[in-house]
């Protein structure tokens, strides 16, 4: 009942603020597509100095009170995209798996959230996200649901903030952190290289007719980016 509320609800911002072919594209990769995402990793062993956002930063774990803030779907300076990256986030909310690290700023207003998840979760990870993670060792963890307010974004929060979110799965006794992103986000994708990721997999999403076949692709050990070939 609550996805399809926040379905419902995404849906329906989208349709009132004109960004109906948002919705069409989704619907359209759904039913028949090949799509590809990087798997990437960070060895917290190797020495990594955190870059700094241009605004102060406090790393703390997710309040109730933050919901609406970061994730109200009738802000005036949600994107087109944004109600439909607002309600996945929505949907995790109240699961139980991982634990969601919120980036405050001065005041303690929520800019940035995502989530770490432990290989004690693994069958919750695999029993949400349908296998579209790889199993994670018990020296591994997660990190997934990575955003950005959009009244924040260009002020490099994404990459300060994941660095050190990265670097609380070592309280879980992981050394090694992983996360995807998909090929055509190369903000995104910057961003991870920025907070100490590179990449390890290849993703491949084959969508027939709603029906998702996932399978991965090891890659070589130091693979560039798409963005540094």
């Amino acid at each position: 009942m609550k996805r399809l509320q926040n379905l419902v609800n995404a849906v329906v911002v989208g349709v009132r603020s004109g960004q109906v072919g948002i919705v069409a594209n989704e619907l359209r990769r759904r039913l028949w597509s090949d799509w590809t995402h990087y798997g990437l990793s960070r060895d917290l062993d190797d020495p990594f100095v955190a870059p700094n956002a241009k605004i102060p930063l406090e790393i703390r774990a997710l309040r109730e009170s933050d919901l609406a803030k970061l994730l109200g779907m009738n802000a005036d300076y949600v994107s087109a995209r944004g109600p439909y990256v607002r309600m996945h986030r929505l949907n995790f909310v109240g699961e139980g798996i991982g634990t969601c690290y919120v980036a405050a700023t001065t005041g303690d207003e929520p800019c940035y959230m995502q989530w770490l998840m432990r290989a004690s979760e693994n069958d919750g990870i695999r029993r949400y996200f349908k296998g579209i993670f790889p199993l994670l060792d018990p020296d591994e963890a997660l990190l997934e649901y990575a955003f950005t307010r959009e009244d924040y974004q260009g002020q490099g929060i994404m990459p300060a903030a994941m660095a050190r979110i990265a670097e609380k799965a070592r309280t879980h006794d992981a050394r090694r952190v992983i996360t995807f992103v998909d090929h055509h986000n190369i903000p995104a994708l910057k961003g991870c290289q920025r907070a100490g990721f590179r990449p390890y997999l290849i993703r491949v999403d084959r969508w027939r007719l709603f029906r998702r076949r996932v399978s991965f692709r090891p890659l070589p050990a130091g693979t560039p980016y798409p963005f540094e070939t």
